[in-house]
């Protein structure tokens, strides 16, 4: 990918130079279209294929309740994969999944300068000039395999997420009103129980100059849940060829950068179905950044009782198994929804108990 890529690059007589600091722009050439189609229609594919399997569990989760929409839905497919890609058919809070940006404040969560500590560096977008190429990124990282060392980083991460995004994601959702799609949940009228399942320790991307691309592909196709929200969140300034690359919404091939200048700056899209990629890095930086994925369900006490609703935009509990659910890959966070509180005495808005975090009102 990224020969091809940098091949047309230097055909439409953009140098080096210019690609340091300019975005590459995917949508005017034709011919940089041309030169990435074979490597989008393989991940067009893995896509659907993942999509597909998406539908099987659908299948097997309608039918006790919905057979004659199921048997519907079986024979109007017209095509070996039933629905287009831009359809929400099946995807978990599809008002929750447009791409947007948000800040953050970076004395209250140091991301990166905790990192920075943790990995024993300066500055991490200069981490290349004691750590090139030739030598090997695991001496680099290899703090972060020890629970000691990455303590501070780990505990600043899990603050972040459970202080900053999930209140953030938790207030799309309310006002979506994703939390009230399911009629029979609506009908019993009972207080739930919402968890927020999320990665509980960031994918850590660091791309040195000169290091190699990652090939057009969508999380859902590498083994990731359909209710995965991604986060993206820089922590050196992203721009040019440093920068990820991605579609705003699943077909629409609108490929461009997420860019931020400073540390500050999170990214939410729908990483489970867009395609996204990597360039070949050509700036003078290095570029670290954080990946991690957030899911939305009811707590299997809150729906014990009440039976499957197609319109139900939370995520089922089907649905929300991947590759990752074994292992503490993810901890989780519990909302009451529709409780009336007990006190309204100050508290901790979060407190840790037996790996899972639950949220007080």
């Amino acid at each position: 990918f990224e020969h091809a890529i940098a091949e047309e690059l230097n055909k439409i007589s953009r140098t080096v130079e210019q690609r340091k600091n300019c975005s590459v722009d995917f949508n005017s050439s034709s011919s940089l279209r041309n030169a990435m189609e074979p490597f989008i229609a393989v991940a067009r594919l893995q896509r659907e294929e993942a999509r597909q399997c998406v539908f099987d569990t659908l299948d097997k989760v309608m039918m006790p309740h919905e057979p004659q929409e199921c048997e519907s839905r079986r024979a109007s497919t017209s095509s070996e994969f039933p629905c287009h890609i831009g359809s929400t058919f099946g995807v978990p809070y599809p008002a929750l999944r447009s791409e947007s940006s948000f800040l953050y404040d970076v004395d209250s969560f140091p991301l990166d300068r905790v990192l920075a500590e943790t990995l024993g560096v300066g500055d991490l977008s200069k981490l290349h000039i004691d750590n090139p190429l030739i030598k090997d990124k695991g001496k680099l990282m290899a703090p972060l395999q020890n629970r000691g060392k990455r303590r501070k980083f780990h505990q600043c991460f899990d603050s972040f997420v459970t202080s900053q995004v999930i209140p953030l994601l938790h207030f799309q959702a309310l006002s979506k009103g994703v939390f009230y799609t399911n009629r029979h949940q609506l009908q019993k009228g009972k207080p739930q129980s919402i968890i927020y399942r999320y990665q509980a320790f960031p994918t850590i991307n660091i791309v040195r100059p000169g290091e190699c691309s990652t090939d057009p592909h969508c999380d859902m196709a590498q083994g990731h849940s359909i209710g995965n929200i991604s986060y993206h969140i820089p922590l050196t300034a992203t721009f040019g060829t440093n920068a990820v690359y991605t579609e705003s919404q699943p077909g629409r091939e609108d490929w461009h950068p997420l860019v931020t200048k400073s540390p500050g700056l999170g990214f939410q899209f729908d990483g489970a179905r867009c395609l996204h990629f990597n360039l070949k890095n050509e700036t003078d930086i290095t570029r670290v950044s954080l990946n991690f994925q957030i899911a939305i369900t009811r707590a299997p006490e809150s729906c014990g009782d009440i039976d499957y609703d197609t319109d139900d935009q939370l995520c089922c509990p089907e649905l929300l198994k991947d590759k990752f659910s074994q292992d503490n890959f993810y901890d989780e966070v519990v909302v009451n929804v529709g409780h009336v509180p007990k006190s309204f005495l100050p508290g901790p808005v979060a407190t840790k108990r037996k790996g899972r975090i639950s949220v007080v009102g």
